[in-house]
């Protein structure tokens, strides 16, 4: 007989371990443990006679019609590292002979899994990563368990298996599409053998995008015409912003300001100005929504306030304009008016209301209408 064994076989932790062995056509294989007294059964198709340790973990595969001897050793373990094994062939046939002297070593090594993961990765660009795990046995490759952020359950996934050197590599590569909230997320994975879980590092995700959900923050919402503000330009990047532009518009005319802080001051505020602010980093640039500052200001009251004659009636309107809104009261020839004689309506023009008063004819002397708010007051 001639007997084709490796000397030395490696096998994963958790996987299984086959030693290859090719020989000429014959009919019973018994695998055995070097020993130097006894001959433990490393397996044989009676089952009985198999040592306990491993019992219902070793096979032998392939044909023995074309002399394939091949054993598989499942579930493997630390405790059978440097395992030494040789094959009997045909034992019950008078040519036989045992092949001490070609025993093959069982070397057991751990393999953890592997996350790789794109350094640079841009918002809105095809993302992947993989994970991958070596292991010993083609037949039965473990299987890939991801723990990820909720921002990844919709990807994709792929598996791919290949040889390498004396072990083979299983690969899963999950592929979607980068968002920003992916940013700063982390992701691991485990594989998964029968009887053995191993882990992989955890690797962090670092997306990179154009400034996003630019928005204008103030310190205070309400201000007093004339007084200052502070603002700041807050923006979900990565990398961060490195310089900023703030847009101010006052009577229909925007003005710029550039500069590298992200929190800027404004002085002498009036009524009717808007913000909005421009955030800028290494990829791109996003800008905010303009934002309407809500200014307090005195009352003042407008031009077209005015009297007219209706037949037996003095009608008046007075046209106030005042943030918070102004009240409004009317002082005929002297004398505070009756509430029942005024109304108060408010206007589709922005803080604007208007007063209204009806006076018989025969009332002599002035009319005049007062606003007032908290900020002060106009006649």
């Amino acid at each position: 007989w001639t007997i084709h064994v490796p000397m030395t076989v490696t096998a994963v932790e958790g996987s299984c371990a086959v030693v290859p062995c090719h020989t000429q056509r014959h009919g019973r294989v018994i695998w055995y443990k070097y020993h130097n007294i006894n001959y433990p059964v490393v397996y044989d198709q009676q089952f009985n006679q198999v040592e306990a340790p491993f019992r219902g973990r070793t096979s032998v595969i392939g044909k023995a019609a074309e002399g394939n001897c091949t054993l598989k050793i499942q579930d493997v373990t630390m405790a059978d590292n440097n395992l030494r094994v040789y094959v009997w062939i045909n034992p019950d046939s008078k040519a036989t002979q045992k092949f001490h002297d070609q025993t093959v070593i069982i070397f057991v090594e751990r393999r953890n899994p592997m996350i790789s993961v794109q350094s640079v990765i841009l918002e809105g660009s095809i993302f992947e990563v993989d994970c991958s795990i070596e292991h010993s046995c083609p037949y039965s490759p473990p299987s890939i368990q991801w723990h990820r952020s909720h921002f990844l359950q919709n990807f994709t996934s792929v598996t791919f298996s290949s040889k390498r050197g004396n072990l083979w590599l299983y690969r899963e590569t999950l592929r979607g599409t980068a968002t920003l909230n992916m940013h700063k997320t982390q992701i691991g994975c485990s594989a998964q053998f029968r009887t053995l879980t191993t882990t992989s590092p955890q690797a962090t995700l670092n997306v990179f995008g154009q400034p996003a959900n630019v928005k204008i923050e103030l310190k205070k919402a309400m201000i007093i015409e004339g007084g200052s503000i502070t603002a700041n330009c807050a923006a979900n990047s990565y990398p961060l912003p490195h310089t900023y532009s703030w847009i101010i518009r006052q009577m229909g005319i925007n003005s710029e300001i550039n500069s590298t802080q992200r929190i800027m001051s404004f002085h002498n505020i009036t009524r009717n100005t808007s913000l909005s602010c421009m955030a800028y980093n290494d990829v791109g640039v996003g800008q905010s929504d303009w934002m309407d500052l809500l200014v307090q200001y005195a009352p003042a009251i407008l031009p077209e306030s005015s009297c007219s004659l209706m037949e037996d009636l003095i009608r008046c309107f007075c046209h106030v304009e005042a943030f918070p809104f102004a009240s409004i009261s009317w002082d005929v020839a002297g004398n505070y008016s009756h509430l029942s004689s005024v109304t108060t309506n408010y206007t589709t023009k922005p803080n604007v209301v208007s007063g209204e008063i009806n006076l018989p004819i025969l009332n002599q002397g002035s009319v005049r209408c007062i606003a007032w708010n908290e900020f002060g007051n106009d006649t």
